[in-house]
């Protein structure tokens, strides 16, 4: 007999106890809007997270943030890369901490799980610059929290006895809603709301797949949306070559690039960026 929707949702809940880093993230993205935070507020909220905190300092000793002195305490780290690369590098660490471990039961690596995400971040960070339709910072992090939902399915599944397995033939979000109840989007904005991030980004990552159906206009959930046609939802970390090798044919047909005012030339050339991104990030990282 298959867990209720209630169960699931339940379960889904509890997912802080696995990774409460994303509470973090949303409280520093509260910072970066604050004109009087300073790095201090930064240290303080990372600091309770031991986990959060050595990737904080191992990313800023990398050579992602260039050479110079190794630093070995989160505050000269902070002091090292600066207020606003913090929030970047923090973002990271929050989407690294999170793709730790396989998801089982969608068939999908922590290293995909991991490239995936941080793609679509790097991704929709390019396009906002691109068209100052949305702050980069926010749009940085809808892109790599947009598939927060699978990671809080996968636990619950777990939790509840597990034996539920997505075969790839199958849509994803037609299995989720099938044996969940709900899809990893909507299981996503449940988190995020619980987590206190912004309105809109909850929403955005609600309608991802579905953005012409948002209850309100939504930038963040167009750009989601766009992305996913790029690099459809379960993809493997390789499919990212494939991305960057498949040219600007079929871009043009989709609605977004008319809506922005952007050509397949140029988001051909921020998927480019995203893609070498998800490399030097990753590295920087150690996954």
């Amino acid at each position: 007999m298959k867990p209720t929707k209630e169960q699931f949702l339940a379960a889904i809940l509890k997912i802080e106890r696995f990774s409460p880093a994303p509470r973090v993230l949303s409280k520093a993205m509260g910072l970066l809007r604050n004109p009087n935070s300073d790095l201090d507020d930064i240290v303080a909220l990372i600091r309770a997270d031991a986990a959060l905190t050595a990737d904080i300092i191992r990313g800023s000793n990398s050579a992602f943030y260039g050479a110079g002195e190794r630093v070995s305490s989160l505050d000269r780290a902070l002091q090292k890369i600066g207020f606003r690369e913090s929030i970047r590098l923090l973002n990271h660490a929050v989407a690294h901490l999170a793709a730790g471990r396989n998801l089982g039961s969608y068939g999908i690596a922590a290293d995909d799980f991991w490239a995936e995400s941080l793609f679509h971040g790097l991704l929709l960070e390019e396009l906002a610059k691109h068209t100052e339709a949305a702050s980069p910072d926010d749009a940085h992090t809808a892109g790599l929290l947009r598939y927060i939902g699978r990671l809080a399915i996968n636990q619950s599944i777990d939790d509840l006895g597990g034996g539920l397995f997505w075969n790839e033939p199958e849509p994803v979000e037609q299995w989720e809603l099938e044996n969940v109840g709900v899809t990893q989007a909507q299981a996503g904005a449940i988190l995020l709301k619980h987590w206190q991030f912004p309105d809109t980004t909850v929403q955005a990552v609600e309608w991802q797949h579905h953005a012409a159906e948002s209850p309100q206009p939504n930038w963040l959930a167009d750009a989601l949306d766009f992305s996913a046609a790029l690099l459809p939802p379960g993809s493997e970390s390789a499919q990212l070559d494939a991305v960057l090798a498949a040219g600007e044919e079929g871009l043009a047909a989709h609605p977004f690039l008319a809506a922005n005012k952007l050509d397949p030339a140029q988001v051909h050339g921020m998927v480019g960026v995203a893609r070498n991104g998800v490399a030097a990030v990753s590295q920087s990282l150690h996954r």
